[in-house]
């Protein structure tokens, strides 16, 4: 057993030109080797003579193409985000040049036909399965003129798919002038908008104002107007539905903002027409059905009884959390004089959302982040995380630590039940800096496998996320909703830490992606667990836990208007589904959209709304996948309170999940792995139960 940890095998101090050249000498590699096995004889093409040089090829370079990736949302140099968006784009392209080579395509078939799979181990056997199913899917197996009309219809919709995000990234913001020019309370609003001072707002044009608008999409801070604090990517929409007492100016923004970028309408029904004549040449009956193929559901008609099930379970309860919020309505409406029309619309539920939550929950997030510094707070988390997963983490001094920013902190992790080996490195990069990627996530850097001389190469992944930085006087502090992201994000970098697979291709969260998310959201539970937020909450001047009347509101207000909430999920995915099943060549999504919005998720779409024009989703590589949200979050929930409730913080248990679901990787199917976890095939009840309501 070693005891003292390898040198972490990336460099992040190389420079723009290293980056090209890295990019380079990688692209050289792998063209060689398959320039080397495209020309073997027939009687060449064996197993051991192609099969354990691409296995070799893929492990060694896997961490070398994640790094040249992920400096280009990391990397304080502005030179080397620019090299490594280019490098990004060179190797993808040369990537799928590669992917779509006939004569390569032709050996490694032969050598998959002449193999005798019982002699192989089941990962090296599911490896010989997913190449040959990738090659299928590109269309290698096809005739030639067959294989041209394919690759010229994914070209044209790689490029209606461009052009679809274009214009949801631009979109204008004319559209919404209209609620700064008809607020007379706007410095209030304004002052909702950024921590700044408002006589330094109000010197601010209108014209630059709107760019928080602008920006909305892209995410990104809006330096013009505030140089010094974050204008977060949801406040706009979420402050005008939430908190404007003007019900009009609410209608007048969601039916604005839902009845943007018609122009994306033709685009969106081309896309379909072009997903669906691919699946045609390929053999599948449906854009849905060569989707499914790779994902833990399978089946179309998998995912249909799912959702059908899930929104016939909750239509009763989505019924009554509109009559709730109706109530709320009505009486807000006879305190003010104004007349009840007895109707909840679009533009009431967020705003009736939060009167609800403020009148019987009185969750003052204020109050609850004292509760959390984010030093604090993941000291606790690591501490939860060894305890139950039965891990060691060590944190490298700041001189000795090899990282890209002066405040990315670098910790060690080793096992701590099994053979206490070194178990790979974590980074965590959590303060937002210019041009750094804006959101929350993890980054995975190197994935394990095992060498040529049986050695284990360990793993390397980041959490990178935008926390509000600590000051001289004061440390940071986190709302509960971030301290969710961050058990939530730290769980994917758990499942790379843990994960143990032969083959990089298998390591950590490379999973169906209808269950990625899964491991992630069974860990948020913890944070809406008594035993675990007293654990983890510290008062940060006086060091007491969070009190008891406050852990009860944060728990019981995590499932208000559950049900109507997780209908208009379950609406987006049946909608999803049900355009990319279709046979009709003359599909009007307009009217599929506002029709499935009104029968699932129970409230009717403004006048006028063209809501799929900006589902950015069904362009961005989440077609006839939507549902995977709801199947990920049912199935976290049935390991959750499966497993865990009785005791949050159990070992044998813990080890047990470490095991059964983050050790394997994708080495097994997804489904596989929660029948193992759980002893059974998994269902929706604990989901029901614990998080709507229903019994």
């Amino acid at each position: 057993m070693t005891t003292i940890a390898p040198a972490p095998s990336l460099d992040f101090s190389i420079n723009a030109e290293q980056v090209n050249e890295i990019t380079k000498a990688i692209i050289k590699e792998e063209l060689e080797t398959n320039d080397a096995i495209a020309p073997l004889k027939p009687e060449e093409r064996t197993y051991e003579n192609v099969i354990p040089r691409l296995i070799h090829l893929e492990n060694t370079l896997s961490g070398k193409i994640q790094l040249v990736g992920s400096l280009s949302q990391i990397s304080p140099d502005a030179a080397v985000r620019e090299a490594s968006v280019a490098a990004e784009k060179e190797y993808e392209d040369f990537s799928i040049e590669q992917t779509m080579r006939h004569d390569l395509y032709v050996v490694i078939q032969s050598v998959i036909e002449k193999t005798d799979r019982s002699k192989l181990s089941a990962e090296e056997d599911r490896l010989l399965t997913k190449t040959e199913r990738s090659y299928r899917r590109n269309g290698l197996h096809l005739p030639e003129d067959k294989r041209n009309e394919f690759k010229e219809l994914r070209k044209r919709l790689s490029e209606v798919c461009i052009e679809f995000m274009k214009n949801w990234s631009r979109e204008s913001s004319s559209k919404y002038l209209f609620f700064f020019k008809r607020k007379t309370k706007i410095k209030n609003y304004l002052f909702c908008l950024c921590r700044k001072s408002l006589k330094e707002w109000m010197t601010t044009s209108w014209v630059r104002i709107i760019q928080v608008w602008i920006d909305y999409r892209r995410r990104r801070w809006c330096k013009e107007i505030c140089p010094d604090y974050e204008v977060r990517s949801d406040l706009l929409e979420r402050r005008v539905l939430k908190i404007c007492k003007n019900e009009n100016t609410r209608k007048t923004y969601i039916t604005a903002f839902d009845s943007r970028n018609r122009e994306n309408i033709v685009l969106l029904e081309e896309a379909v027409r072009l997903r669906r004549q691919c699946a045609k040449i390929l053999g599948y009956k449906s854009h849905a059905d060569y989707v499914l193929e790779v994902k833990m559901a399978k089946t179309v008609e998998a995912v249909r009884d799912f959702v059908d099930d899930l929104a016939k379970r909750l239509h009763e309860p989505g019924l009554k959390d509109i009559e709730k919020l109706k109530d709320i309505k009505q009486n807000e409406k006879a305190s003010r004089g104004e007349e009840f029309d007895g109707t909840l619309n679009p533009w009431d539920t967020s705003y009736y959302e939060r009167i609800l939550l403020e009148k019987e929950y009185s969750v003052d997030q204020e109050e609850i982040k004292k509760y959390f510094s984010l030093e604090t707070t993941i000291e606790k988390m690591l501490e939860i995380y060894e305890k139950v997963l039965g891990l060691k983490f060590v944190k490298v001094p700041a001189d000795k630590a090899v990282v890209w920013h002066p405040d990315v902190q670098l910790f060690e992790c080793w096992d701590a039940v099994e053979d206490k080996s070194f178990s790979g490195y974590m980074y965590l990069d959590l303060f937002p800096r210019d041009s750094k990627y804006p959101h929350a996530a993890c980054f995975p850097m190197q994935p394990s496998y095992i060498a040529d001389d049986g050695s284990r190469v360990a793993p390397i992944a980041a959490m990178v996320a935008n926390f509000t930085k600590p000051t001289a006087d004061k440390p940071s502090l986190l709302k509960h909703d971030e301290v969710v992201t961050l058990f939530h994000e730290l769980g994917h970098v758990m499942h790379h830490l843990c994960s143990r697979t032969r083959f990089a291709r298998f390591h950590g969260t490379s999973v169906e992606g209808d269950f990625v998310e899964a491991p992630s959201q069974m860990l948020e539970n913890w944070c809406y667990d008594y035993k675990s937020l007293k654990y983890l909450s510290a008062h940060f001047e006086t060091g007491e836990t969070i009190s008891d009347e406050i852990i009860d509101r944060i728990i019981k207000s995590k499932n208000v208007i559950a049900a109507l909430l997780n209908l208009r999920q379950l609406f987006f995915g049946i909608f999803d589904m049900e355009i990319h099943t279709s046979e009709d060549e003359n599909l009007d999504t307009t009217k599929i959209y506002n029709s499935l919005r009104e029968k699932v998720s129970l409230v009717k779409a403004p006048e006028g709304s063209c809501g799929q024009a900006s589902f950015g989703h069904l362009m961005g590589g989440y077609d006839s996948g939507y549902y995977g949200y709801m199947w990920s979050k049912v199935f976290s929930s049935d390991m959750f309170f499966s497993k865990f409730e009785s005791d949050t913080l159990s070992p044998e248990t813990g080890y047990s999940y470490r095991k059964c679901i983050l050790e394997k990787g994708s080495s097994k199917d997804g489904m596989d792995l929660l029948i193992d976890f759980l002893g059974r095939e998994p269902s929706s009840d604990a989901f029901m139960r614990e998080d709507i309501g229903v019994q």
